[in-house]
């Protein structure tokens, strides 16, 4: 396994934190982020020039947060489990991701009163993860880089990419906003790809 360079880790971070901000509804930080960054670093996100919040927090609202007509659901457990073998399946599924966060002292979810397989929080433990396999790479640490590695692998195939293409047929018929559009074709394309790992 060959590491990535700090530079190519901090873009994986962006990418991470910036798609946890929207899978959150956290607008100040989304903004405080577009900010910060370079106009033609942020020309590369599509659904930013169709950023307008007013707008942009209502659709969030009725896509990801209440149930109805427009609703997308952004919990892993919507997707895995439909009933009898499949719905024992998702809670030992689930079950497994929270031995994974309470392994690593992550405790976001329980924080911010949102269930453990939400989007959001499954992409604020990638991007936290990152950063850790960051701090392991400036300190030369391998072994502690590739035990990372190999549980942002686990979180990805197990509990991002499963969901891919299900909440893109969702997602297909349901969309109302640009932005929301956008987003979901950019979220739906970068996590399916093998270079979003951090196995390059």
């Amino acid at each position: 396994m060959v590491m990535q360079t700090v530079e190519e880790l901090h873009g994986s971070m962006v990418l991470a934190n910036i798609m946890s901000v929207i899978w959150l509804g956290d607008w100040d930080r989304y903004e405080t982020i577009f900010a910060e960054i370079p106009a033609e670093v942020s020309n590369q996100f599509p659904f930013h020039q169709h950023y307008q919040r007013e707008k942009v927090e209502v659709w969030h609202e009725n896509h990801f947060c209440i149930p109805g007509e427009f609703f997308i659901s952004p919990y892993f457990s919507s997707y895995s489990g439909n009933g009898g073998k499949n719905a024992e399946e998702s809670r030992k599924s689930l079950l497994c991701l929270i031995g994974l966060y309470e392994k690593l002292g992550f405790y976001y979810p329980l924080e911010n009163n949102l269930y453990p397989d939400h989007l959001g929080c499954l992409m604020v433990f990638v991007r936290s993860l990152i950063q850790e396999q960051i701090k392991a790479k400036q300190d030369s640490d391998v072994e502690l880089y590739n035990k990372l590695v190999d549980l942002e692998v686990e979180i990805l195939s197990n509990y991002i990419q499963p969901m891919l293409k299900p909440l893109q047929k969702n997602a297909s018929n349901h969309v109302q906003h640009p932005f929301i559009k956008e987003f979901l074709e950019c979220f739906c394309q970068s996590l399916d790809k093998e270079e979003f790992l951090s196995l390059s």
